[in-house]
């Protein structure tokens, strides 16, 4: 009789575990953290640009750090246009994944820019939670400093890259400058 009970207890929990690890395999990936380093495995390759649009007139990195307000800035899409000029893009997540804000311009302090498309970290404060980026433009390399006001650490997006911020980079950016 006692190995009966055994065998059926012993049955009983080995159901139970191998049930958590299918309610645990199946959360909402919206359900994971932020906390921990980044993954090791390598970053896939960056999303196509989602807007392919006209020429731009600025062309220079003194008038793109000037800052300014256009449909290029702040509209929700990586844009490249046919000049080679493109949006650095940030995303909430590692690997591109989450909300997404874009910057075509300077900006001196991200604390007063938010994710904005659909997905996990929208609405959430772009400074201090990126942890993924792409530079769409082709001629310039992005700066993205760990204060506001283009102070701290830079880490230098070239032309064309992407990936995953390294650290002390990731959820630790506060401003954007072209170079």
């Amino acid at each position: 009789m006692l190995k009966s009970s055994l065998r059926r207890t012993m049955a009983v929990a080995i159901g139970g575990m191998a049930l958590a690890g299918v309610v645990t395999a199946a959360s909402p990936a919206s359900a994971a953290t932020k906390d921990g380093p980044p993954p090791t495995a390598a970053a896939p390759s960056a999303p196509t640009a989602t807007h392919v649009a006209g020429t731009s007139s600025t062309t220079s990195a003194t008038s793109r750090n000037s800052g300014g307000v256009s449909s290029k800035h702040l509209d929700g899409y990586c844009n490249i246009y046919s000049s080679g000029y493109g949006d650095e893009c940030l995303w909430y997540y590692f690997n591109y994944g989450g909300s997404l804000a874009d910057f075509y311009f300077a900006d001196a302090n991200l604390n007063d820019n938010y994710f904005i498309t659909p997905g996990a970290g929208q609405g959430q404060r772009v400074g201090n939670n990126a942890e993924s980026y792409a530079n769409y433009d082709q001629h310039l390399s992005a700066l993205n400093w760990t204060d506001p006001n283009f102070n701290g650490l830079a880490f230098r997006a070239w032309p064309n890259q992407h990936g995953n911020f390294p650290y002390p980079y990731y959820d630790n950016i506060e401003s954007i400058s072209w170079l």
